[in-house]
């Protein structure tokens, strides 16, 4: 029987079966599109992907919101109720401020229920790097692990952790405050195609630019083979936002090229959509540690 409950939230893009077979769950964040107000539902009730991401081709951007204290009341009591503690993954504190209000709300509800424990992790990560943690957590705590042995081993290998991307256009960007608009516009005109890594401090940095879709997309294929950890266990999530085929290049490119023997694929959620925008194509894997700092 398990002693705690693992939440992440809705940047962490798990898909539903994923969430069924660890026993996951998650506090959602929220999002407006064309005027209309939306829970950020990571199995996209509401809205369907195809069509959040043909909205913003059609130029409508999507506000996103934190995780709101009431989001946080009701799922910790949920939880708590049934006498488990609770373990928090949460979207980096360098991309939302989503941790904090979770931990406002704990420092008040724990009030409440003086025998319970509701710890958090930083993940300084987002998009299924950060759903491979909550995962792992579970795995851990399936073993037997105590909620704080499961803190302080993702915490060790907290950078092991990996999220790198390429965008279609740097526009979505630009708008997110991302990026110069300068930057932008150039990039967009010479055709460049950054490559954004997620990086040791938690913030997206593009640390590399490369000329053309196809090479930014074999330059993702590059990166799985340098940093992933060659074992038969090590699986990859390409992540898409409306570019299925993209997707599906770079998980052949992959199983073709690399020692991975396994490559899921699925949708960019809606709050990192947000930002990065149609054509997005990410990849999220457990490899060697991320070291590269970003200019703040």
């Amino acid at each position: 029987m398990k002693k705690f409950q693992v939440l992440t939230d809705s940047t962490s893009d798990l898909v539903g079966s994923l969430r069924k077979e660890y026993d996951l769950d998650y506090v959602k964040m929220g999002f407006t599109l064309k005027g209309t107000n939306y829970e950020a539902d990571l199995d996209w009730k509401g809205i369907s992907p195809d069509d959040y991401y043909i909205s913003m081709r059609e130029g409508n951007r999507s506000i996103t919101t934190l995780v709101q204290t009431g989001e946080f009341e009701n799922k910790f009591t949920e939880y708590l109720d049934k006498g488990l503690d609770i373990l928090y993954i949460s979207c980096s504190s360098k991309l939302s401020g989503s941790i904090n209000n979770g931990k406002l709300v704990a420092n008040e509800i724990l009030e409440k229920y003086p025998d319970r424990k509701i710890l958090f992790i930083d993940s300084l990560r987002s998009n299924m790097g950060q759903g491979l943690m909550a995962i792992n957590a579970c795995k851990l705590a399936n073993e037997g692990l105590e909620i704080e042995e499961v803190v302080q081993r993702i915490e060790a290998e907290k950078l092991n952790y990996q999220t790198y991307a390429t965008v279609g256009s740097l526009e979505w960007l630009k708008k997110a405050g991302r990026v110069k608009a300068s930057a932008a516009f150039f990039g967009n005109i010479f055709g460049v195609k950054p490559i954004i890594l997620s990086d040791a401090k938690g913030n997206n940095y593009a640390f590399k630019k490369v000329k053309g879709r196809k090479t930014s997309l074999d330059e993702l294929v590059s990166i799985v083979k340098e940093n992933s950890i060659e074992n038969e266990t090590n699986v990859v999530y390409v992540e898409h936002a409306n570019c299925i085929k993209d997707a599906e290049y770079v998980k052949e490119q992959i199983l073709n090229n690399t020692s991975i023997k396994e490559v899921y694929i699925s949708d960019i959620g809606p709050i990192i959509g947000a930002t990065t925008g149609p054509d997005t194509i990410t990849i999220n894997f457990y490899g060697k540690k991320v070291t590269i700092v970003g200019e703040e």
